[in-house]
């Protein structure tokens, strides 16, 4: 059924990807909120800690400052004992005297710009509270972070799976709904969608309705087997009558409609004609001596009308061709003589009627 689809469709069928877009940008929006979350959450991390160490460290200047006016106030010989008691008390870590600024990572120093010691400096070891927080807990916080995000994702990505098969199983099931499942071309629903997407258009285009001819005795005396073999080889002639683009349904029964994009008189009538003669050759599927034929109901153009009354048009225009013999085809709106008629005054149904015979 697979290949007489493709082989047959000539229906615009619906994108998955065209479907799937919107829900693909939604998940790539939350996948760079979930990235944009963590950088957010790891730079805030990093800056609190940075203002969290130079809080702390400007409140050690503070107290060293207060140690630094209490040394300048005490003999030399007092000095460096003080330093010790002082900077235990003013909690900073490995207070002490020396001649030069301190230059080691984490070292701060303050000058003593008077005193027994006046231009040495004050130095000790800067704590680092923000550090020391990070080192931490950032180790058991920063991948279990990093896991909540893989698993938000990961979930989104499921999702976005999940809703690809759901949205390929809908236009799978749009796909079946649309189709005849015999043949694969597209059926009356699918019919209907696309003369209503024409009428509503620009350009125009033709409805032909076919009806087999001496299509009954062949299931009678064949079977129904036969019968749908029989189909599926009609469909096929039909549909390689038909550019690309021109569609073709099966609407019921032995019944076709094509839509095509030819709208002058004559080409219909070369498009009819081609048809009839490709029907009516003997069919394969059933035997060599076995054969139908068609007749035709002919819309010429059918921009602006409603689906119903164009299908309404071709079964009338259909039901004067199978008025006569078997291979005649018949314009909307115009009526056919009947055989042994005068054919004088009506040339154009004369002129049908010759071609058709």
């Amino acid at each position: 059924m697979d290949a007489k689809i493709n082989k047959f469709s000539t229906l615009p069928d619906s994108d998955p990807a065209k479907a799937l877009a919107p829900i693909r940008r939604l998940v790539f929006g939350a996948f760079m909120g979930a990235l944009l979350a963590g950088a957010v959450l790891i730079g805030s991390t990093l800056h609190v800690m940075q203002t969290t160490d130079s809080i702390s460290m400007a409140k050690e200047r503070a107290r060293a400052a207060q140690v630094a006016d209490t040394l300048v106030a005490l003999p030399e010989d007092q000095v460096e004992p003080a330093i010790e008691r002082l900077g235990e008390v003013a909690g900073l870590r490995n207070l002490a005297l020396s001649p030069a600024a301190a230059s080691g990572e984490y070292q701060q120093s303050i000058p003593l710009l008077s005193g027994p010691y006046g231009g040495h400096f004050l130095t000790w070891t800067a704590e680092r509270p923000g550090l020391y927080l990070f080192n931490t807990y950032a180790p058991l916080r920063v991948p279990l972070m990093l896991m909540l995000i893989g698993g938000v994702l990961a979930c989104l990505f499921a999702m976005l799976g999940h809703v690809r098969r759901i949205e390929h199983q809908r236009i799978a099931a749009q796909r079946q709904a649309l189709r005849d499942h015999l043949t694969g071309l597209p059926n009356r629903l699918a019919l209907e969608g696309e003369l209503s997407r024409l009428a509503d258009g620009e350009w125009a285009f033709s409805v032909l309705a076919f009806d087999l001819d001496r299509f009954k005795p062949v299931n009678d005396l064949f079977g129904h087997h036969a019968g749908d073999l029989a189909l599926i080889e009609v469909a096929q002639r039909l549909a390689a009558q038909l550019l690309p683009g021109e569609v073709l349904a099966r609407i019921g029964g032995d019944e076709f409609v094509a839509i095509v994009h030819r709208n002058h008189r004559t080409d219909l009538i070369h498009l009819a004609r081609d048809c009839i003669a490709a029907i009516g050759e003997p069919l394969d599927s059933v035997g060599r001596k076995i054969s139908v034929g068609v007749s035709l109901g002919i819309v010429q153009n059918g921009l602006g009308q409603a689906p119903t009354t164009l299908l309404r048009q071709a079964d009338r225009a259909l039901y004067e061709a199978k008025r006569h013999d078997a291979g005649a085809f018949c314009f909307a709106g115009e009526v056919l003589p009947e055989p042994g008629d005068s054919l004088v005054g009506n040339s154009s149904s004369s002129e049908q009627l010759a071609q058709s015979a």
